[in-house]
């Protein structure tokens, strides 16, 4: 059984359990209340340093709050290696400074199974994007099992097939879920080209097409980091009957804790029926 530890505890967010705990119930409770109307079964979130992402995060978790969720299925992009397909953790344990997530080997044992599926630890045990979002889902779930997968691809022909085999078993999933799918949008623009750049995106995912997403995301008219993850999640959602997304919050690092020279764009956004 492989214990993932975390990788960017201290650097990223704080390592210390107490101080993590009210960090992010301060960024929580400044996002305020639940907004989406209907079921949610993504939500999209972004995977920078706390300090400048996590107000951002903030409204997506929100959307958690109160809910009984059995399964968290975390799809990040990876940042250090190319693959095609995606890496799940099967079975162990996702360690983070408020305690340890249960893999859940049910589920990771079926993937496995599938052609696009393999578990690579060189490249989960060190991708900062998936390990950022579980601090924020022992703080808004109760007792919940992870799934974690990292997306090694961002053609929209591989992303089409991962979402064909993954959602073939949450279509059938009996245990109530939620996915979040973690991106980062454009970087190191200046303030107000930031804005403009992840302006496209925001209007291309808000029409819910995947076409027309991979097409402003290819031509550079946009930009995002999880590109793969985003792509691959959405087409699962839609397969599970979703019918919008709802926008939650936008900024850049320079509206959170940064100077505006050269920023990062932010995106929380749900996926619902």
């Amino acid at each position: 059984m492989w214990r993932r530890e975390p990788s960017v505890a201290g650097s990223f967010y704080p390592s210390n359990p107490e101080k993590l705990s009210r960090e992010i119930d301060r960024y929580l409770s400044e996002a305020g209340d639940r907004t989406v109307k209907g079921e949610v079964l993504a939500l999209i979130s972004p995977h920078a340093g706390y300090i400048y992402s996590g107000p951002v995060a903030a409204h997506s978790f929100k959307e958690l709050k109160g809910k009984n969720i059995d399964l968290a299925v975390v799809i990040a992009p990876s940042h250090r290696a190319r693959f095609d397909g995606a890496s799940v953790i099967p079975e162990g344990a996702y360690v983070t400074p408020l305690g340890d997530v249960e893999v859940d080997a049910e589920l990771g044992a079926r993937l496995l199974q599938e052609k696009h599926f393999s578990f690579i630890k060189q490249v989960d045990e060190a991708e900062h994007s998936l390990e950022v979002q579980v601090p924020f889902l022992q703080k808004t779930l109760g007792n919940f099992k992870i799934v974690p997968i990292i997306v090694g691809c961002v053609d929209l022909p591989t992303c089409r097939t991962l979402a064909e085999e993954l959602g073939r078993h949450l279509s059938t999933e009996k245990r109530s879920f939620v996915m979040v799918l973690s991106t980062d949008l454009s970087h190191y623009l200046h303030h107000q080209k930031a804005r403009s750049v992840d302006e496209v995106f925001i209007e291309s995912l808000s029409k819910f097409d995947e076409e027309d997403l991979y097409r402003v995301l290819s031509s550079d008219s946009a930009q995002a980091c999880g590109e793969g993850a985003v792509l691959t999640g959405m087409i699962v959602a839609k397969k599970l009957g979703a019918r919008k997304v709802d926008i939650l919050k936008y900024a850049t690092s320079g509206d959170t804790a940064g100077g505006k020279d050269q920023v990062v764009g932010y995106l929380s956004a749900a996926i619902s029926k």
